[in-house]
């Protein structure tokens, strides 16, 4: 999966007064500030511990299980999140995001560890994919809560660009190192790893100085403003098309993060971590380009990326043959790179003045709901037809999403001019 994420403490909920933005066009100051690299940094090390997960599934295989098996731990993770998503948006109102992230992160970095006695399929294996769900789930939403007041208006896509290499920036290195280290040192030394930089994010996340404070003011075309909570936001036709997204991006992505190692061994492949850096560097070099995202209009760039990057998902399904892999992973960077921060901008543009941190929780259930579902469907998928069909039918998915965009956008496009 990929998110992100000072002058008093924000408390979040039904009836506070938040919004998305504090800094006016050209304040890039406020933007860069020693908060918001602290941030950065927490997200980043964060990330990197969570690419070397990719590499999960093997562990799993090695304990006997299949794709099912990789399919159902995953998903019990993806669910636990999902569940423990009002607990997660309580913390952050009552105890704040600073406080929530920090504390999370150290819970993250205990079950991350918990991995390393566990020597069977049994009921262990499950319940610490739960806790790690939870922890991460919430200390993902309290980070990207933290980012939503820095982000400058009319400056949304190069800045969450900037913000979401804390993403990808990870991407690009963090499975190939990650498999150096299962290679040269054991399972055991990767899980302790990724649970120091857990522990490195805490510290980071500690040294923020305050929450940072809220404006009042909501961004141009948003959508409408409502005091309905969580279920006016989830059902807000403005947003509707945006959590619709978000599922199928995460439901096609839980293919490439679940299902790429055992596959890519299975087919003859020495190194599934060039794949991955592949994939990152790309979205990286395009993530650079922030400003373009702007220039070029959001509205018009998110549907061609979503295609693009289900090209690339479709595509693992022709690993073995020359190139395919490499090739795959270029062209789904290239899509990614794209999407994914242009769809948190427009996320964030059309939420509804003081209600960033509900759009926040709903916009990371849906990525955990697809973590739960994705997996556990495309397991079974892949289990009775095989990884290459699995890989074509998560590809249509968010390529279904792009059409979907499209459609909506062209008959929005109709009705100004009419």
């Amino acid at each position: 999966m990929e998110v992100a994420e000072e002058t008093q403490t924000a408390t979040v909920n039904d009836t506070s007064a938040e919004s998305i933005e504090m800094t006016a066009p050209g304040a890039p100051a406020s933007l860069y500030s020693r908060d918001f690299w602290l941030v950065f940094a927490a997200t980043f090390a964060l990330n990197v511990a969570l690419n070397f997960f990719v590499l999960l599934p093997v562990f799993i295989v090695r304990l006997g299980g299949h794709a099912t098996t990789i399919g159902a731990i995953v998903a019990c993770a993806g669910l636990a999140a999902l569940v423990a998503r009002p607990g997660a948006s309580f913390a952050v109102a009552r105890r704040g995001r600073r406080w929530t992230a920090m504390r999370f992160l150290v819970l993250n970095a205990l079950t991350m560890a918990a991995y390393i006695p566990v020597r069977s399929l049994g009921w262990p294996i499950y319940a610490v994919s739960a806790l790690n769900g939870i922890a991460n789930g919430t200390a993902r939403v309290a980070l990207f809560a933290m980012v939503y007041p820095l982000l400058p208006r009319g400056r949304e896509g190069q800045a969450m660009a900037v913000q979401s290499l804390s993403g990808q920036g990870p991407a690009s290195f963090g499975a190939l190192l990650g498999e150096v280290i299962m290679r040269r040192v054991g399972l055991n030394v990767l899980f302790g790893a990724a649970a120091s930089l857990c522990v490195f994010a805490a510290i980071a996340v500690a040294m923020v100085s305050k929450d940072p404070p809220h404006a009042h003011h909501a961004a141009p075309g948003s959508a409408r403003n409502t005091d309905g909570g969580y279920l006016a936001l989830l059902f807000n036709r403005s947003l509707i098309p945006y959590w619709i997204v978000t599922f199928c991006f995460g439901f096609a992505m839980s293919s490439r993060i679940s299902f790429i190692a055992p596959f890519a061994y299975r087919q003859g492949i020495a190194s599934v971590g060039i794949y991955f850096t592949l994939y990152g560097v790309v979205a990286v070099f395009v993530r650079l380009s922030g400003s373009l995202m702007d220039r070029l209009g959001l509205d018009r760039m998110l549907a061609p990326s979503l295609a693009v990057m289900g090209v690339g998902i479709a595509l693992v399904a022709l690993t073995g043959r020359f190139g395919m892999f490499e090739i795959a992973a270029l062209i789904g960077g290239l899509g990614h790179g794209f999407a994914y921060p242009v769809l948190s901008a427009m996320l964030i543009r059309d939420t509804p003045a003081g209600h960033g941190s509900r759009a926040s929780s709903i916009y990371t259930s849906m990525w955990d709901l697809s973590a739960m579902i994705g997996p556990f469907t495309l397991g079974i998928l892949a289990h009775y037809a095989g990884y290459a069909p699995m890989f074509v039918i998560a590809g249509a998915v968010v390529l279904g999403a792009a059409l979907y965009l499209e459609a909506i956008r062209r008959r929005s496009a109709v009705a100004s001019i009419g």
